[in-house]
């Protein structure tokens, strides 16, 4: 049976940001189970890059695709909502600023001293201020303890960061193909390139587009493209998108003319432009390079781990360029190094990067008995 979700508001008069402005933020979220009378059954899901608090469910039993994570969260599933008690929120600067489904606060919305949409004014946000945003909506819950923080990606590591900023607030975690600190590959290329073809388009115009007829969308497609592109592996691109060389015609004769693959990929990515704001993808780009739990500590990634207190389960993708499953394995030793309690489940699936989201099926024992455990 579907679960059916609903999107409920939480709204802060006054949120400060660790750069230090304090401005007016909401965020939609959504919730699966019965909170117990304890308060001490909550699992905390956070979601990825371009996803939304609809990890689970649908809308309506019409809507034609589920939450992202529906595999995994239900009744009877890994993350079983007979149990637990689950809730993911709307993240600051929430690329789908423009789906009616996605409440945010972010460079889209309008400043109150203003009246005009912050733009590039808006504050420059840490994946902590995510975390701190999250932490008052359990805090408004009265929701103090959870059994367990998790998420793919942007999800892991906020994970991490709920794991070293809040040690004594969860019991477990489970960051899926996610680090602690976002490796320099991975900044490159999709992201600090995202952020220069935005540079490079003038219908950007430096961020103040909103009441421009003419929006910077192709540079948003080529933004995406990128991402989808880095986010999955080789082997899946040769299977998904095959060449059609005999039916490819004008291509040999146009040096601007397309392939069927080319074409198809495309056309993928041009269903999700109308909900993604632009200067949004670009904000979340910068949050994900900045990232570095260790930053507090100097640097030092064994002073910000040592201070981890809950049980890891950490799943990487060996085919995974974005957030390497070596670098994870090297976090999972230096925490068990240094008196924790850490594994890795190690998943092998050309969908790369997006088998922590797509292929839950690869996973999801592996949590249902960690969760157990």
């Amino acid at each position: 049976m579907t679960m059916i979700s609903e999107k409920k508001v939480f709204r802060m008069d006054a949120f400060t940001f660790q750069c230090g402005r304090t401005i007016p933020v909401q965020m939609g979220y959504e919730t699966f189970g019965t909170l117990n009378e304890a308060k001490d059954n909550a699992i905390l899901v956070i979601h990825y890059f371009s996803a939304s608090s609809h990890c689970a469910g649908k809308y309506a039993p019409t809507d034609p695709v589920s939450g992202f994570w529906d595999g995994l969260i239900g009744p009877g599933k890994a993350v079983d909502t007979n149990k637990y008690f689950v809730i993911c929120a709307d993240n600051l600067c929430n690329c789908g600023a423009k789906n009616p489904t996605v409440i945010t606060t972010g460079p889209m919305s309008i400043n109150p001293e203003t009246g005009t949409p912050y733009a590039l004014t808006f504050p420059v946000p840490q994946v902590l201020d995510v975390v701190n945003t999250q932490k008052a909506l359990l805090d408004s819950l009265g929701i103090t303890h959870l059994a367990a923080v998790m998420g793919p990606s942007f999800g892991a590591m906020s994970s991490w960061q709920w794991a070293v900023t809040y040690p004594d607030m969860m019991d477990k975690i489970i960051p899926v193909i996610g680090t602690p600190r976002h490796p320099v590959y991975g900044s490159f290329s999709p992201l600090q390139h995202g952020i220069r073809v935005a540079a490079l388009d003038p219908k950007w115009n430096g961020g103040n587009y909103y009441d421009q007829e003419q929006q910077p969308t192709e540079s948003l497609e080529l933004a995406m493209q990128m991402m989808t592109v880095a986010a999955f592996h080789a082997g899946y691109f040769e299977r998904t998108y095959k060449r059609s060389s005999p039916e490819d015609t004008e291509c040999y004769e146009n040096v601007l003319a397309w392939t069927g693959f080319e074409q198809k990929l495309y056309d993928c990515v041009m269903q999700n432009v109308p909900y993604t704001d632009l200067n949004h993808w670009i904000y979340t780009c910068r949050m994900c390079i900045n990232y570095d739990v260790a930053r507090p500590y100097g640097g030092n990634m064994d002073e910000a781990l040592s201070r981890i207190r809950a049980k890891v389960l950490a799943i990487p993708c060996r085919q995974d360029a974005l957030h390497p499953w070596e670098f994870v394995s090297w976090v999972v030793d230096r925490i068990n190094y240094l008196g924790g309690d850490a594994r890795i489940h190690l998943l092998d699936s050309d969908y790369g990067h997006m088998a922590g989201i797509l292929r839950t099926d690869l996973f999801d024992e592996k949590v249902r008995d960690f969760l157990n455990r």
